[in-house]
């Protein structure tokens, strides 16, 4: 049975979540200093497949239950949200790429709106949404300009991320929720994003492995176990326990904690924009999750 609103174990779960997707902003900038970005993602996928699997094969739980078309399309549409995404940085700036991709909240809510029961749009959840979007806003509106149009090409793009990852949301709960484990959907969508995302690597002919260090291989395992092993399947638990409309507005606290620990690991500064923003965007989720 899906919960109505979010307790406090789902509010300190996704507050986790969030915690780890900020600091993946360090990772794959530091990353991306010697591994093409799609070609990551790749890379990303097929470890997060292979922990899985091995994970499930422990557990004894078959690896495909069924639906598996349905599966197929999740892992093309991650496949496709995480390509677009890693190309807009090829032509906009991090922050732009950044802001654009976190308005999926939004398109979550509309898309539950119209396409899940009782997940409706209500006065609550729009003040909210924008209340936590606003501060989003605040975060990184110094780097706001009139783009070049290989700006405006990427920014294109990582909106079409925000898109793609709402769809794969509203997708994963109106066909898989109920008919298969949030193991398998994660499952799923992982072994089948790696053809496309390979595909799509030799597409845009990309030097996959330009240098390797240390640091750049820690970076990409905490992408590929701590990321799209461990928090995917954190999220896609709750994706199958919660209303995604409330979910997706905690999704707002990422850029948030992404500006903070670039501050204590890239000793960029701790401003009264970033504390502003952080209060905004809690009291929207709040205004989001009130009965």
């Amino acid at each position: 049975m899906e919960a109505k609103t979010l307790d406090i174990k789902a509010a300190g779960l996704l507050t986790g979540v969030c915690i780890l997707w900020g600091m993946n902003a360090v990772t794959i900038k530091i990353s991306n200093l010697g591994i093409d970005p799609v070609f990551t993602a790749g890379l990303r996928s097929v470890v997060a497949a292979i922990c899985l699997m091995i994970w499930m094969k422990q557990q004894k739980m078959t690896l495909f239950p069924g639906k598996i078309p349905d599966g197929l399309a999740v892992g093309v549409l991650f496949g496709a949200e995480f390509a677009v995404l890693y190309s807009s940085l090829l032509y906009t700036t991090v922050s732009s790429a950044w802001i654009l991709l976190y308005s999926t909240p939004f398109f979550h809510a509309l898309g539950a709106h119209f396409f899940l029961k009782g997940d409706r749009l209500s006065l609550n959840k729009v003040i909210g949404l924008i209340l936590a979007f606003s501060g989003v806003v605040i975060l990184l509106s110094k780097h706001f300009g009139m783009p070049e149009p290989k700006e405006l090409l990427g920014d294109v793009l990582a909106l079409s991320a925000a898109i793609l990852w709402a769809a794969t949301t509203i997708y994963i709960k109106r066909r898989l929720v109920g008919k298969v484990s949030h193991h398998h959907t994660l499952f799923y969508q992982t072994i089948f994003s790696i053809p496309i995302l390979f595909l799509l690597t030799a597409l845009f002919h990309e030097e996959p492995i330009r240098f390797i260090n240390g640091l750049i291989l820690l970076s990409f395992a905490y992408q590929a176990i701590i990321i799209a092993f461990m928090s995917y399947l954190l999220w896609f638990f709750l994706v199958h326990a919660y209303p995604v409309s409330r979910l997706s507005a905690f999704t707002f606290l990422t850029p948030v904690f992404a500006a903070l620990a670039g501050a204590v690991f890239l000793n960029e500064p701790l401003t009264l924009r970033v504390i502003l923003a952080l209060i905004l965007v809690s009291v929207g989720i709040y205004v989001v999750n009130r009965k």
